[in-house]
């Protein structure tokens, strides 16, 4: 089995005392909304590529997903303090591979 990454990048907080940044992902639906309390991971604060951005494989986190999602990003500092979150809407997530083919034979 094999899923494809989907990557998103985004410019780390200035401020001097963030430790960290967190992702929050919710699935788009009539009654839930992104917010500090969706499903979330710390994602670090180290900007490794070439672009100076912080770039996120949403696959490593978000396994098993399949559908519409909303995606924040926040910065934390070392107080424990929350940034406002940077919000992505509706983005289509599938990280979940089709069935196996079956019945495979050499004639």
């Amino acid at each position: 089995m094999k899923i494809k990454s989907k990557e998103i990048k985004f410019t780390p907080s200035p401020s001097l005392d963030v430790v960290n940044n967190r992702l929050y992902v919710e699935e788009v639906a009539d009654d839930t909304e992104l917010n500090y309390d969706s499903q979330n991971w710390d994602v670090g604060n180290i900007a490794l590529a070439e672009d100076g951005k912080i770039h996120v494989d949403l696959s490593v986190y978000c396994e098993g997903y399949d559908g519409i999602y909303d995606i924040g990003i926040a910065a934390v500092d070392d107080g424990g303090n929350e940034s406002d979150m940077q919000v992505l809407n509706s983005v289509p997530l599938d990280f979940i591979a089709p069935d196996p083919v079956s019945d495979l034979e050499l004639i």
